[in-house]
């Protein structure tokens, strides 16, 4: 579980939140929930596994102590009394971002602007010591090499020990698949000199597959 004080370094560091509440409209009154705490909510239900649902978002939010609670403007005070985040409020940020980072005209693409900000956070959360040790690597789980051209079609995936259940050096074409070893049948063949008693069978049927 990622914690959020992980989560409010890589977003200060991609610069990303400020950049997007700069073009957002301003309204008659300051809005409760901003960009950066919308960007966390986000990451936060993203790293507990849960589903990117804006309910998701907001529970997620709500569910933080109180001191971060009032500290991101998850809770904040009204004329009322307290007040905590709700779905509504949620939604309403999210649509003006939506609509600053979005198309007119959708067509699979993301805009220019929401690459960006995608880019600038994914570069934030890649560590300081690792952001020069190879160009080549793909962002994800494995640590094989991505390059233009295909990958070898049998690569050795070092994986460590326990990663999926597959052991180290085992080829992802063997993961949960059952591998069978041909052994030898042994036959009686009586006394010395004695054909054993039967038809002979073909050499071919004289193996036996058993599990390893």
């Amino acid at each position: 579980m990622i914690t959020l004080a992980a989560l409010e370094e890589i977003i200060d560091a991609s610069g990303a939140a400020p950049r997007v509440e700069a073009v957002l409209p301003a309204g008659a009154r300051r809005r409760q929930l901003s960009v950066r705490t919308l960007l966390a909510g986000m990451m936060l239900a993203l790293a507990d596994g849960r589903p990117a649902h804006l309910t998701r978002v907001r529970q997620v939010l709500a569910g933080l102590p109180g001191d971060d609670q009032r500290r991101l403007g998850v809770l904040a005070d009204w004329k009322g009394g307290p007040h905590l985040l709700t779905y509504r409020q949620a939604e309403y940020t999210f649509r003006l971002v939506r609509a600053v980072l979005g198309k007119d005209e959708p067509d699979g693409l993301p805009s220019p602007d929401l690459q960006a900000a995608c880019d600038q956070l994914l570069e934030a959360s890649v560590p300081q010591e690792l952001k020069d040790a190879s160009a080549s690597l793909a962002v994800d789980w494995t640590d094989l090499e991505s390059f233009s051209r295909p990958p070898p079609r049998h690569p050795r995936l070092r994986r460590p020990r326990g990663v999926l259940g597959a052991p180290p050096e085992q080829p992802a074409a063997q993961r949960g698949r059952a591998v069978l070893r041909v052994l030898p049948v042994r036959r009686d063949h009586g006394a010395r000199g004695q054909r054993p008693a039967g038809p002979r069978a073909h050499p071919a049927h004289d193996r036996v597959l058993v599990p390893p």
